[in-house]
Parts: structure tokens; C-alpha cells; sequence
């Protein structure tokens, strides 16, 4: 998205694909959520990325 902005393109907005990683197709793979939830208890746990997002958000602009 930097790179898109670096070329002048007006971003005005973010939508992450997904809060939970989850099943999709039949597969638990690939993963694209902020919190990952554990296959056998259900259990969800923050990613890194959920806080990276989190930063950028609260500084109002890309790193």
C-alpha cells in the first residue's frame, strides 16, 4: 500500500481481509487473520500483526 501512495494513489481507508484466521475451502490454510485460533480448543490468540496494525493505526499512516 506504501508503494501505491508512493505513486500517488489516494488511499483513504484499510479493510484487513479477516479477524480470525479461519476455514475456507474446506482448509484451514492459508491464514489471513489478526488472531489465530487454535484447530483443537478453538482458543484465539492476537498475532504480531494485530499489533504492527494497531501501531500504524493509532500514528494515522503507513510505516
Amino acid at each position: 500500500m506504501r508503494d501505491a501512495m508512493d505513486d500517488g494513489t489516494d488511499v483513504r481507508g484499510y479493510l484487513h481481509w479477516s479477524l480470525l484466521d479461519n476455514f475456507e475451502w474446506g482448509r484451514w490454510e492459508p491464514t489471513f487473520g489478526l488472531i489465530a485460533v487454535d484447530r483443537e480448543t478453538f482458543e484465539r490468540h492476537p498475532k504480531p500483526s494485530l499489533a504492527w496494525l494497531g501501531v500504524i493505526a493509532e500514528a494515522q499512516e503507513i510505516a
